[in-house]
């Protein structure tokens, strides 16, 4: 075999060994009596030393030959565990792992590191040892753990590797397939249409040919010559006499028989083709199952090495953490396995930076000295869910609060659920920690989780209460290579997006897109609407009453629709990444490739709502930007009595004011976009959108810091009063109007010298 080939074969057995070898050592940290597990380590240590000297990885055997030593004398009992062993263990370890790193670059191994590993053993040892008698019967047990029992061997046996490399180009090939499957399955409905045109056709001939050959098989004309004198002794009813119209019609129903025979034919086939399409789509599942099997990976794996690295950052800031892992059997691609080390690790510095509190603080808080931060692991439809938690502190929302409102995110005094305020945290540079550390607190971190989960078309969500712990959830696609996803269309484009990341798909009024900042009511939640071809800046196909939106749950606070023309139904397909010349295109998460061989972008959902802030922040400067241009302003009547808004407009027509009038709050919605306007009278009972929903959305839309608005209203009750001043109403006045008092309150919210 190639020399790399060899390699590569040893670097993937190593991250097994080393993965267990690091697991083991931790385990005798916690239980130095217990040492029934040490001669499952000593053959790792055994494995990793021959394959490293196969490969000619001389130092790393080496180091590992010393490892395996000590392993024995624990397992023989001559040798007693210690922290000071186990540190060693661990250290070995590390520079077994850094020499290993060295390999993978093409770097010499370091020689003088296996000196500095017997002298730290020397120094481990100086520690007195406490040595025991073996009796035969443990030497008898001991040398049976030396040798695997043949029931291993022969499982063993049962098991070939494949290298990664391999199974990647399989997976490419059957995404190949897969698209092929694609598209036979869209050209076979094609065949179907043209079969039933055909048989429709025929259908219609046949009966044709039918009716003429009835009509003429067995006619005799009027006048015949008789050009056969053997017949001429017959007369015409003893004896079948037929001219050229009766061949003719019996030709044609021959050949009505031969496209009946056809037409059988046709429909046995067009049927057995599309069982065959049936077939090759079920054989593809499952050789795609089969083959994305084969490059899963038990998440437990990636869940064990955090163990160290929670012990080290806990032993560093003087905190004790207790790592509980459930769901450890879930299998996830191994493209997942890989990217989420980075994610999951940020979460658990920050669990341990912020979240677990210091051993005296929590008893006085009646808790445990010791933390837990919790790995659990489960499946879910065709989505792996990944729970990071800490029994700590959790998240301090008033902390998170106050730190949005300094750095713009939200307004001082603006009333915000606990949702958005969560979805603050993952703000870029966010931070409530005052001081950096070597853990967290310079503003990195949660904006990095949040953006490698997006793009490997998951989402992640957070959960707190305080003094109780702290849950972050990351839902991603078991597989990323062939994903079924939603196609659609929008500005005559088609694009696509992963189904896992979608809630539902619903239509929506198409009036309501006419607001600056749509939004609906689906089960108690506001979702945001949002324009995708105003995003992307294209031309939307021509509208009907309603419109097609896709309802995305990103997390708590971030519930999106996103407006397109057309959904065009769903299937599974290729995702493949746009490359470096594109990558920073972040509201794309890949292309794909459509049954009949078009290239579809993979919408990013998050990138896009990022996208459209930008929009939408722009209508409170462009309110101001009227207010500062000094502007003449209107007052805008708003009430869906015609005599009402004529009274109203004449009166502020007599004393110098401009005036506008809308019928309802969604009319008033629109004008305070398209004009100067100063000051805003509405009634509260309108049809559409009455009073009290005008105030709110203008109270939301921060329109209210910048116009003024007056309710005139029958309704004189106190609570309709306190209700209109909550929503930010600045007057009260209640009908029959009162000339004097609606003047003087104009004046009260418009200079006249504006006018």
């Amino acid at each position: 075999m190639k020399e790399k080939q060899l390699i590569d074969f040893f670097l993937e057995e190593a991250e097994e060994h080393i993965l267990k070898l690091e697991q083991g050592f931790l385990e005798l940290e916690k239980n130095p009596n217990d040492i029934s597990g040490v001669g499952e380590l000593f053959r790792s240590a055994h494995t990793l030393k021959g394959s490293a000297a196969l490969v000619k990885l001389n130092v790393i055997s080496e180091v590992a030959h010393i490892m395996e030593d000590i392993l024995e004398d624990i397992r023989d009992s001559k040798k007693e565990v210690n922290s000071a062993l186990v540190d060693w263990l661990l250290q070995s370890l590390d520079i077994i792992k850094g020499l290993i790193s060295d390999a993978i670059s093409g770097k010499p191994e370091k020689k003088e590191l296996l000196q500095q590993v017997k002298d730290a053993l020397h120094k481990a040892l100086q520690k007195k040892e406490k040595r025991k008698i073996i009796t035969s019967t443990e030497q008898e047990i001991t040398e049976q753990k030396k040798v695997f029992h043949k029931e291993d061997i022969e499982s063993i046996a049962n098991f070939v590797r494949v290298h990664m490399d391999n199974i990647e180009k399989m997976m490419a090939q059957i995404g190949e397939l897969t698209i092929l499957k694609n598209y036979l399955i869209s050209e076979s409905k094609g065949i179907f249409k043209l079969r039933d045109e055909i048989e429709y056709a025929g259908k219609r001939l046949m009966k044709e040919i039918e009716g003429f050959t009835t009509k003429y098989a067995y006619s005799l004309p009027d006048k015949i010559s008789y050009v056969d004198e053997l017949l001429e002794e017959f007369r015409e009813l003893e004896f079948d006499r037929y001219d050229e119209l009766n061949m003719f019609a019996r030709k044609l129903q021959e050949v009505t028989n031969d496209i009946t025979e056809a037409l059988k034919g046709l429909t046995t086939f067009v049927a057995g083709f599309g069982e065959h399409i049936k077939r090759l789509e079920r054989i593809t599942l499952e050789l795609r199952e089969l083959v994305s099997e084969a490059r899963m990976m038990e998440i437990g794996r990636l869940f064990q090495r955090f163990t160290r690295t929670i012990r080290d950052l806990s032993i560093q800031h003087g905190k004790k953490v207790k790592l509980i892992v459930k769901g450890t059997d879930i299998r996830i691609d191994r493209v997942l396995y890989d990217r989420l080390f980075d994610p999951l690790l940020h979460l658990i510095r920050n669990a341990i930076a912020h979240g677990i509190e210091s051993p005296d603080e929590r008893l006085k808080k009646g808790k445990p000295k010791e933390g837990r931060i919790a790995l659990v692991a489960k499946r879910e439809g065709n989505s792996v869910i990944i729970d990071v938690g800490d029994d700590g502190r959790g998240i301090n929302l008033k902390q998170v609060y106050n730190k949005a409102v300094e750095m713009g995110i939200i307004k001082a005094g603006e009333k915000v659920s606990k949702g958005r305020l969560l979805n603050c945290l993952f703000f870029p540079g966010f931070s409530t920690t005052t001081s950096a550390g070597s853990l967290s607190g310079r503003g990195i971190g949660l904006d990095v989780v949040k953006g490698v989960i997006n793009e490997m078309n998951g989402t992640i969500d957070v959960a707190t209460t305080l003094n109780k712990g702290t849950i972050f959830r990351i839902k991603l696609p078991l597989t990323l290579i062939i994903v079924n996803v939603i196609k659609f269309k929008t500005g005559g484009l088609e694009f696509v997006v992963p189904s896992t990341l979608i809630q539902e798909l619903i239509e929506v009024e198409s009036q309501i897109l006419n607001t600056p900042e749509p939004e609906i009511s689906l089960r108690g939640k506001i979702i945001k609407l949002i324009e995708l071809a105003k995003v992307f800046n294209i031309r939307p196909e021509k509208r009907e009453k309603k419109v097609a939106a896709i309802v995305f749950n990103l997390m708590p606070g971030l519930e999106i629709a996103i407006i397109v023309d057309a959904i065009l139904g769903q299937e599974d397909t290729v995702i493949r990444p746009l490359g470096a010349f594109l990558e920073g295109l972040h509201c794309y998460a890949g292309v794909s490739i459509s049954a009949d061989g078009k290239l579809m972008p993979v919408i990013n959902p998050s990138a896009i709502i990022d996208m459209s802030k930008r929009i939408y922040d722009e209508i409170p400067t462009k309110l101001q930007k009227h207010k500062e241009e000094k502007e003449k302003p209107y007052v805008l009547v708003v009430d869906d009595s015609l005599s009402v808004r004529k009274y109203v407009e004449q009166v502020l027509l007599q004393h110098g004011y401009k005036c506008l009038t809308a019928t309802n709050g969604l009319e008033a919605l629109n004008l305070l976009y398209e004009h100067p306007i100063g000051l805003v009278i509405t009634d509260l009972e309108m049809p559409v959108m009455h009073g009290y929903e005008l105030l709110r959305e203008m109270q939301r839309r921060k329109i209210l810091e910048i116009i003024p608005a007056v309710v005139l209203t029958s309704r004189g009750w106190e609570k309709h009063k306190q209700k209109a001043a909550s929503l930010g109403a600045s007057d009260y006045i209640v009908k029959p109007v009162d000339t004097r008092r609606l003047i003087q309150t104009v004046k009260k919210y418009i200079n006249l010298q504006l006018i």
